[in-house]
């Protein structure tokens, strides 16, 4: 906004609220938007991943509505005198009947089910006058720089026909609530960071394309958000938020899992329930170019996809002999014990040997550091219990949340422990996720509206707040189950006076 590069988000915010949002991400990466249309911590709502781990199971599992039901607050909020028209927000379930339009998967990053819609023909409606997004499932790993840049013709090709579809949408419907999400700097910013996702050597003008690729995205959502105002009409009070921020990526989740097992072999003896080697098919899978890796994964379904993911990681665990495993993660380190009474094959008592475990495993991570700076591989360990307390789904989270350093995690060359030995960074110099930006635990709000002061600042906020808000605007009370508070500095005096923030 201060270069010029952002006008529209500029002129929203010379006549608005401008603000910090706190987010859930900090610790669990994937929780923002449940936290955020629940409007409950991860401790109420239990979603923080695209994969968790189901202990009756032993397995990592995509949620789903049966065993993990969550029902976000667009679909309470609408009624027949007031409906809301959805586009694309990540990580809700499949749209399903309510008062109003509902497209999930025309062309976000993240989704729990297949692309859908409610009523169901809206997403054919879309896709005849605008065509498929172009949007693919990230590729997991470094990649060369051409794919990289032609993923940032996608992104800005998918912004351009997300607006295009958001503004025929606002002609089309009638509706009280529009909201529309833009995921291009979600990928832009894990792929387009920096180049330290790149594999090979690309020539000095294809890095310099990559340096702007990012930037380049930026515009075209601020772009795409000036069209939808205008389209909305000065009249309309417009919400434009961040659930998170991005930066250059920290994660060492892809050396958790030795960490681990090198702290519970020294402890428990013999491989801690794991097999030293990956097998065949570990070699196999490595030996295999990224790129084409990936265009197989793509071909099956996805419930075979996340048992292939479930099965890189857990696969092979003798679980009578092993007490914690590392988690599927993407950002935040995540570390579930072998519970007696919660795991199915559980082998780890509660109450004392668990807090031992736990301190075990927390201390043994702390002595981890970079071989050339010294510098601590770990910034701090916490439990949910710590940070959100109890709730009712508690249970689903990891046990221990491991957060890293905030170095970025490519310069490493190896990690070592006085107690524990010397790991090698799989990819020295590049991030081995391919990933070159990662999220962060702060997100935005620019707000502007008819009754908003211009030129206001935000106070104290967290991304559990929107929903509150949103519900005093239309003058209702918040559901009892609902967290957070409204916002009262996008309220109209009367929504104050009238009670609409209990």
């Amino acid at each position: 906004m201060q270069d010029g590069s952002l006008p529209n988000l500029r002129e929203l915010r010379s006549r608005g609220v401008y603000g910090r949002l706190e987010s859930t991400a900090g610790w669990l990466s994937g929780s923002p938007w449940p936290t955020f249309y629940t409007a409950t911590m991860p401790n109420e709502h239990g979603l923080y991943h695209f994969l968790q781990w189901r202990s009756d199971n032993m397995a990592m599992e995509r949620p789903n509505p049966e065993w993990l039901p969550l029902r976000p607050f667009w679909r309470e909020l609408a009624t027949e005198d007031r409906r809301a028209v959805v586009v694309d927000l990540p990580m809700a379930y499949a749209p399903e009947a309510f008062h109003g339009v509902e497209i999930s998967g025309y062309a976000t990053h993240d989704h729990l089910d297949a692309p859908a819609a409610y009523p169901p023909d809206a997403m054919e409606w879309v896709r005849a006058r605008f065509g498929s997004s172009r949007m693919q499932e990230e590729i997991y790993g470094p990649q060369r720089i051409d794919p990289l840049l032609a993923l940032r013709d996608e992104l800005l090709e998918a912004t351009g026909k997300v607006a295009s579809a958001g503004e025929a949408l606002m002609a089309r419907e009638d509706w009280s609530l529009f909201m529309i999400a833009f995921t291009g700097t979600h990928r832009g910013g894990h792929k387009l960071w920096d180049a330290s996702g790149v594999r090979g050597r690309p020539s000095p003008a294809k890095k310099a394309d990559l340096a702007r690729s990012l930037h380049e995205v930026y515009r075209a959502c601020d772009e795409a958000l000036g069209r939808l105002v205008r389209s909305a009409g000065r009249d309309t009070t417009v919400l434009a938020l961040s659930l998170h921020g991005m930066g250059p990526n920290t994660s060492r989740v892809e050396v958790l899992d030795t960490m681990l097992q090198r702290i519970l072999e020294k402890h428990d003896g013999n491989n801690a329930g794991r097999p030293k080697t990956g097998g065949l098919l570990h070699l196999l899978r490595d030996r295999v170019p990224v790129e084409w890796r990936h265009t197989l994964k793509r071909r099956f379904p996805t419930a075979l996809q996340d048992k292939l993911s479930a099965y890189w990681r857990l696969g092979r665990v003798d679980w009578a002999a092993t007490r914690a495993v590392s988690l599927v993660a993407d950002n935040l380190g995540y570390i579930r014990l072998n519970l007696r009474g919660r795991e199915r094959m559980g082998i780890v008592d509660p109450g004392e040997e668990y807090d031992r475990l736990c301190r075990l495993i927390s201390e043994g991570l702390e002595t981890f550091v970079d071989v050339d700076s010294g510098e601590p591989v770990v910034d701090r360990i916490a439990t949910p219990c710590e940070l959100y307390g109890q709730g009712p789904r508690a249970a689903l989270l990891p046990d221990l949340l491991v957060r890293w350093a905030r170095s970025p995690a490519s310069g490493h060359r190896w990690i070592e422990s006085s107690l524990y030995g010397r790991i090698p960074w799989p990819t020295p110099g590049i991030h081995p996720s391919g990933r070159s930006g990662n999220h962060r635990s702060e997100g935005f709000l620019v707000a502007a509206g008819p009754h908003i002061q211009a030129g206001g600042v935000l106070g104290p906020a967290h991304i559990i707040d929107i929903a509150p808000t949103l519900y005093a605007l239309f003058g209702l009370r918040v559901p009892s189950d609902v967290q957070g508070r409204a916002l009262t500095e996008l309220l109209p005096v009367e929504a104050l006076s009238e009670g609409g923030t209990s």
